[in-house]
């Protein structure tokens, strides 16, 4: 099992589509044409195939945010369900090779967890609606496809509530066929993109 952010996690992903930027792999423009997401994360992959080597990204204030919150987000989520959470590692997709993901935890033998530690305001917004977020959908949706888990605890933690009561919002997002065989043909679209704008490069040398 090689946990998240390990050296050997790391190797494991490069060149591949995970599901925390399947978002950008479906950032189309109006007129139909690949938006600018879709071609910087296309470049991204098409570097660390040729270089071997993972794209470095600079960590910002929401990142330090996640990452130091995490812990905090993951006590308070089994203390609330009652749930243990194992750890999170990569799954590379049984069926789409250079795919996978990492979810935040996996839940007994059917679910995932996946925590968002957002910014007050954003995090109010959320919970307001009362939903998970539409941004968020392509990650629960691949992570679903590619371990095979029935479900998603989308689980968003917010520190600064005073009150405990509102510190979580969580919401589970249940997938159908239908949804996973979609997501998973637009990975494989994606890639089959990815493939020939490698090939063009190394061609073109």
């Amino acid at each position: 099992m090689t946990l998240q952010s390990s050296p050997g996690w790391v190797r494991e992903r490069i060149g591949c589509v995970s599901a925390s930027r399947m978002k950008d792999v479906l950032d189309f423009r109006k007129d139909g044409k690949p938006g600018a997401k879709r071609l910087q994360y296309m470049a991204e992959l098409v570097t660390e195939r040729s270089m071997d080597q993972a794209v470095d990204h600079p960590i910002t204030l929401p990142m330090r945010r996640g990452l130091s919150e995490e812990p905090n987000a993951l006590a308070a989520y089994e203390d609330r369900t009652g749930q243990i959470v194992a750890p999170a590692r990569w799954v590379p997709h049984p069926r789409i090779p250079f795919a996978g993901s990492t979810p935040d935890g996996f839940i007994g033998r059917e679910g995932l967890v996946e925590f968002k530690v957002p910014m007050p305001t954003t995090y109010t917004t959320w919970r307001m609606a009362g939903e998970i977020p539409a941004e968020h959908i392509p990650q629960l949706l691949f992570q679903c496809a590619t371990t095979g888990r029935k479900w998603v605890d989308f689980c968003a933690y917010c520190p600064e509530a005073t009150d405990p009561r509102l510190r979580l919002f969580i919401r589970r997002f249940e997938p159908t066929a239908e949804q996973i065989a979609d997501i998973e043909q637009k990975a494989i679209e994606f890639l089959a993109e990815v493939e020939a704008a490698f090939e063009h490069y190394t061609e073109s040398a």
